[in-house]
């Protein structure tokens, strides 16, 4: 073989692994959050991502988070918003209360997806219970997402959290019956 045929498939090969690594890398950063959910190729939910998962979340092109979970629950990062803005991405936190989540939280977080509609987003929370209830509220009341896949995404997602299983917490169940009972 003559020495440009193996430059040039040496350059070929080079850039064959250039261009695809980025994907890759942006691929397993997000699959790498905890409990992460990939709904369609513009929205996702996950547990509380890492400081060193934010940039990996701008790589998989995220473009606007919404943050459900108080500062106060563990792995928060309190200055969350702050390093997504470096990273331009747009952000939104609504600190949902555990034990009592108001219905008024349900329509911050509809204001949140309106606000970023068109973009490609992450909902995140602790553990992605509080962000999985909260998309399935807004897929089925805003979304237009009817039968029975929402409510099945939503109770797989639930039951990755032993113990935390949608049926053994009433307080969301009572919150995603009255959302139901409302006019949004």
């Amino acid at each position: 073989m003559s020495q440009l045929k193996r430059f040039l498939l040496a350059t070929n090969l080079v850039l064959a692994c250039a261009m695809t690594a980025p994907l890759a890398a942006a691929e397993i950063g997000l699959l790498e959050l905890f409990n992460y959910y990939e709904y369609n190729h513009a929205l996702a939910s996950s547990g509380q991502p890492s400081r060193e998962q934010l940039p990996l979340i701008k790589a998989a092109g995220i473009e606007a988070v919404v943050n459900l979970a108080p500062v106060t629950d563990p792995g928060a990062i309190p200055e969350e918003g702050a390093l997504f803005g470096e990273l331009a991405i747009e952000y939104v936190h609504i600190p949902i209360d555990w034990e009592k989540p108001p219905l008024a939280d349900i329509e911050s977080f509809f204001n949140a997806m309106a606000k970023f509609h068109g973009k490609k987003i992450l909902v995140h929370c602790y553990a992605n219970a509080r962000a999985s209830a909260m998309v399935y509220l807004w897929r089925t009341h805003k979304a237009g997402d009817s039968g029975s896949e929402p409510r099945q995404t939503l109770e797989k997602i639930w039951s990755n959290n032993e113990g935390y299983e949608l049926p053994n917490v009433p307080q969301w169940l009572a919150l995603i019956d009255a959302a139901a009972a409302r006019d949004w």
